[in-house]
């Protein structure tokens, strides 16, 4: 028992703080505004719980040491950048990585990270339905009529919408799944899907597919090549409109793929010059306009690739910190996938690692991890995890499967 458990002014920080950080669960899947104010309010509560209760601390994960690193990088390429006021203010979204510990601190149990799973099932599945109410209204956007859901832009809402069917998707399938459990997420899984088709986000499209498969892997291997099966009916048998939408993905001449390989070139122009420690953190669309192909025609801001953004932005060495990360990310979800952990335990992590891998695809094409509302979710996501990790590290949690007797 924590000592919290007995002191009065720590209980009542302890349940505040978990009320908000419910809040900012709960709204992560539909208003930033609500999300971001209720994440202040649960750090504030958070930090005064722990100077009352030192025994209530974040405590060590494996990505503190790259997050430092890549933190520090960014702070020294903004220095360097010539326009650090603006550099500075475009690192904000550094700040939301607290949610990977307050999660981690908040969802220490296994039950409270049960009651997460059904506020992100209840929320996300709301969200979707909006999605497509928004659709069926035509108040979608551009000639496809894109529906943009609860957010600005499709593009972050097929996003959200990819990372929570990713969870959704796999409890539904996992051995073990209580009845009601099962039920719910196989509901809350077919209005997202349908919410995610309906944003037309191609990129968001590959990253669930490619997700489907991690989980499948892990989960229910024998049905890989029923789903690839599927997909290919679905994909062949679809409305024309969405079928053209898929094969634009593979059309070199397609103007918005002309123009992501414009953008290849003129970043990688961008990077020869500013190779170590990047441009800093900055809008990118003058260094873009000095460097754009001569038949370029659009001007952008940031690059549609993580990893390229990352490389023009911070360098060689900003893009080594930023690969550790996401490694440190992806090893606190494979040391859990070698728990011996009950349902949904298990499915709730397999589908964790398909989401990260989903965000990776997506990011080849969209700077996701400069979207807060995406990067929000996917924090949460691994925050989720990293409470599991920290079970285990600590000899809370069930054994490592090659430990059990």
């Amino acid at each position: 028992m924590r000592a919290a458990d007995g002191r009065p002014a720590a209980v009542r920080l302890r349940q505040a703080a978990l009320v908000f950080f419910g809040i900012f669960v709960f709204t992560s899947t539909f208003s930033i505004a609500a999300n971001q104010i209720s994440l202040s309010i649960t750090v504030l509560l958070f930090a005064a719980l722990c100077l009352i209760d030192r025994s209530f601390r974040p405590g060590w994960l494996p990505l503190a040491l790259p997050f430092a690193a890549f933190t520090f990088i960014s702070i020294i390429s903004s220095l360097l950048s010539g326009n650090p006021a603006d550099a500075f203010g475009n690192m904000k979204n550094y700040l939301l990585f607290v949610a990977v510990w307050l999660t981690a601190s908040l969802a220490a149990d296994r039950s409270m990270r049960g009651r997460i799973y059904q506020v992100l099932l209840v929320s996300g599945a709301g969200s979707a339905l909006y999605g497509i109410v928004i659709y069926c209204m035509g108040m979608g956007r551009g000639g496809l009529h894109r529906t943009p859901g609860t957010f600005s832009n499709e593009m972050t809402f097929g996003g959200i919408m990819m990372l929570l069917l990713s969870l959704y998707v796999a409890v539904s399938i996992a051995a073990g799944i209580p009845r009601k459990l099962r039920i719910s997420s196989m509901i809350a899984a077919a209005v997202t899907f349908m919410a995610l088709v309906l944003t037309q986000t191609r990129s968001s499209w590959l990253a669930m597919f490619i997700s489907g498969i991690v989980i499948l892997a892990l989960l229910r291997r024998r049905w890989i090549p029923v789903y690839i099966a599927a997909v290919t009916a679905l994909v062949l048998l679809g409305p024309s409109a969405y079928r053209d939408r898929i094969t634009t993905m593979f059309d070199l001449q397609f103007r918005t793929n002309v123009q992501r390989i414009n953008m290849l070139r003129g970043g990688l122009s961008i990077f020869r010059e500013h190779a170590v420690i990047g441009t800093g953190p900055v809008d990118l669309g003058e260094i873009y306009r000095e460097h754009m192909p001569p038949e370029a025609v659009h001007v952008h801001g940031h690059m549609h690739n993580i990893f390229l953004h990352v490389a023009v932005t911070l360098g060689t060495l900003g893009l080594a910190a930023f690969v550790w990360l996401l490694a440190s990310m992806f090893r606190i979800v494979g040391r859990n996938l070698r728990l011996d952990l009950p349902p949904p335990g298990r499915a709730l992590t397999a589908g964790s690692l398909g989401a990260m891998t989903g965000f990776i695809v997506n990011g080849m094409f969209d700077w996701n991890f400069g979207d807060a509302e995406v990067l929000t979710m996917m924090l949460i996501i691994i925050g989720l995890n990293a409470a599991v990790y920290r079970e285990w590290s600590t000899g809370e949690s069930a054994a490592p499967l090659d430990r059990r007797p």
